[in-house]
């Protein structure tokens, strides 16, 4: 049997926008849909996405990532500071 939709669990770290009023939430997905797919779907723009570190099952995870039934995503953005010389 083929699997019609692939439901995922994503959780935004905080203050990241696309600003959804749940967080996490889940999302329902066509099978094969990558990391990069999703991203845009979600609402982020091409752009954004080379700054997110996005981690699937708490694996930093390539965006050419097929997604999986079940998988949980934890979407965060490079945070700069510190000192420097």
């Amino acid at each position: 049997m083929v699997q019609m939709t692939v439901r995922v669990k994503v959780e935004l770290m905080p203050g990241l926008r696309p600003v959804r009023k749940e967080n996490p939430f889940e999302l329902e997905l066509s099978p094969e849909t990558s990391l990069r797919a999703m991203l845009l779907q979600v609402g982020f723009k091409e752009e954004e996405i080379e700054h997110l570190r996005v981690f699937v099952n708490e694996r930093l995870a390539p965006l050419n990532k097929t997604l999986k039934d079940g998988d949980s995503i934890w979407i965060g953005v490079v945070m700069g500071g510190g000192d420097h010389p």
